[in-house]
């Protein structure tokens, strides 16, 4: 039994929710290490030349985890559905993906729990989406493709 796809295009966009910009990340590192290194530079004085040691050590762990969060503040998933393609763009750091999936065959496997994403299959691939937005919003979007892709038995 063939399914029905919308004449007309719908598309979504879920982007990571990041509310610094670089610039604040850079004013963040700097306001948590300079006292950080003022510290350690008086214990330096003092002789207690580990202490400088630890410090860079946590300096270093908080460039990691902040230069991550800089990475990937541009994270998306971006879907489209047109009568010939399910198109689903994805964005994770430098790495870009395009996969086009067929309309009459993608199958819909909507999160079962709220901590599951969506995943879309067709043909033995599969794609995950939903990891920036909340379980509500998950579902609803599921609950929007399952209307776009006409599923039945959903």
């Amino acid at each position: 039994m063939p399914r029905d796809v919308p004449s007309e295009p719908r598309s979504w966009l879920l982007e990571r929710r990041c509310t610094l910009t670089q610039r604040q990340l850079v004013l963040v590192f700097a306001s948590l290490c300079v006292p950080s290194a003022l510290v350690a530079l008086a214990f330096l004085w003092q002789g207690y030349w580990y202490v400088l040691v630890y410090a860079t050590l946590e300096q270093a762990a908080l460039a990691a985890c902040l230069h991550y969060c800089a990475r990937h503040r541009g994270d998306y998933d971006r879907i489209a559905i047109s009568p010939g393609a399910i198109v689903v763009e994805q964005c994770r750091g430098r790495k870009r993906s395009e996969l086009r999936l067929h309309p009459r065959t993608t199958r819909l496997l909507p999160p079962r729990r709220d901590s599951d994403l969506i995943h879309l299959e067709d043909c033995g691939e599969q794609v995950e989406l939903g990891r920036f937005i909340g379980a509500a919003q998950r579902r609803r979007l599921a609950d929007e493709l399952a209307v776009c892709l006409r599923v039945q038995g959903y």
